[in-house]
């Protein structure tokens, strides 16, 4: 069948189907019975399904394509199909004489395989998680790509901000930054991880080109942070993007307890002073780094279980205002982390947040399909 909704709906277990074929309609619908899951999805375009992949809440478990037809979709639609960490798995349906689409999976029409290659997923690949000569390796092969999650402003829901997220990915490999970051920071490679995470990050947000110039923050852990050349090198990576200073945010990680105060607040003195404003993360309840907010933060961003438990908790609400008063006295920007639908949203809104960032907003996408998710989410508005 054929769903047409303003807001994307679909089922997280939903088959998404792009596919004129009526042999390849009918496996897809074969598939999706063997499944016991609910009834395939017909998308007639690729903007549509574009639109199921990367638009706000949970993304859909699956999505069949009709082999042959990948040059004819855009690169953004292409980018999340191929994005090993959507959550969507993706599969090709093969069409005799027709070349394969490269980068995805591919079986034939009948439904039992089908069906298998659904129910298989598209799990990212596994490394050993000690391996620390291999990620030094893909750090100097340029492995170390990212996702940006974008935020909103709550008081109009326009986008001002992404988070760089950082991921390796090396052939039929993915891992996610908590397969590797602690590695990197245990490994003596956390500064170089950094940069590399920053240099790429800031390169694809400059290509996107976008109307109105977007933000962008990315993690920081407080040994790098604390180090005194790290506002020279952010000035050469922002410069080669052609980028101005003001467009970066810092994000202090929780990973290391601040033991040195004063060294701290010369580090964001530093950095504020070449336009580098650092956001407290993850700030949760009875959180003891909420005395660092005497120091110059930009900002502070609400931890995600802190978030969640507003709707019902009313300590979590009280936290929440606390911290909001406290921030606004110092002139800070609040980021509720872990917006996941209208409850979470109107709770953190009544309590003064400034910016929404979580999967009811929009997930961690490939930097070229964050066009597609403004369009989805300017839609889902409506």
């Amino acid at each position: 069948m054929l769903r047409r909704s303003r807001r994307i709906t679909a089922e997280p277990g939903t088959v998404l189907l792009v596919a004129s074929d009526p042999l390849v309609i009918a496996a897809t619908r074969d598939a999706a019975q063997r499944m016991a899951g609910p009834p395939a999805v017909l998308v007639t375009t690729g903007a549509e399904a574009l639109c199921h992949l990367v638009g706000p809440g949970l993304a859909p478990r699956h999505l069949v394509l009709e082999g042959g037809q990948g040059d004819r979709h855009s690169p953004a639609l292409m980018s999340a199909l191929r994005d090993p960490f959507s959550g969507t798995g993706v599969v090709v349906v093969d069409r005799p004489g027709l070349p394969a689409t490269p980068g995805l999976r591919s079986v034939d029409a009948e439904g039992g395989a089908l069906a298998d290659a659904l129910i298989a997923g598209g799990a990212p690949g596994e490394m050993p998680a000690s391996d620390i000569a291999a990620l030094a390796a893909g750090l100097e092969r340029g492995e170390i790509t990212v996702r940006f999650q974008p935020m909103v402003r709550m008081t109009d829901r326009r986008a001002v901000l992404v988070e760089a997220l950082a991921r390796w990915e090396r052939p039929a490999v993915a891992l996610g930054a908590d397969r590797f970051i602690p590695m990197a920071e245990r490994g003596g490679l956390a500064a170089r991880l950094t940069r590399a995470v920053a240099r790429r990050a800031l390169r694809e947000l400059a290509a996107l080109r976008a109307p109105q110039r977007l933000r962008m923050s990315f993690n920081v852990p407080l040994a790098v942070l604390l180090e005194g050349d790290m506002a020279c090198w952010l000035d050469e990576e922002v410069r080669a993007a052609g980028l101005p200073a003001n467009s970066l945010l810092l994000e202090l990680t929780e990973s290391t307890e601040v033991r040195d105060t004063a060294l701290l607040r010369r580090a964001l003195t530093r950095l504020a002073r070449r336009g580098y404003g650092v956001l407290l993360d993850d700030l949760g309840l009875d959180d003891q780094r909420r005395s660092l907010l005497s120091l110059p933060f930009a900002g502070v961003k609400l931890d995600r279980k802190l978030v969640l438990a507003m709707p019902r908790n009313r300590r979590a609400r009280a936290t929440v205002e606390s911290l909001v008063r406290q921030a606004r006295r110092r002139g800070m920007v609040v980021v509720a982390e872990g917006v996941t639908d209208s409850m979470t949203w109107r709770a953190a809104a009544a309590a003064g947040c400034d910016v929404a960032q979580g999967f009811g907003v929009g997930r961690p996408l490939p930097p070229p399909a964050l066009p597609a998710w403004g369009a989805a989410w300017r839609a889902s508005l409506g």
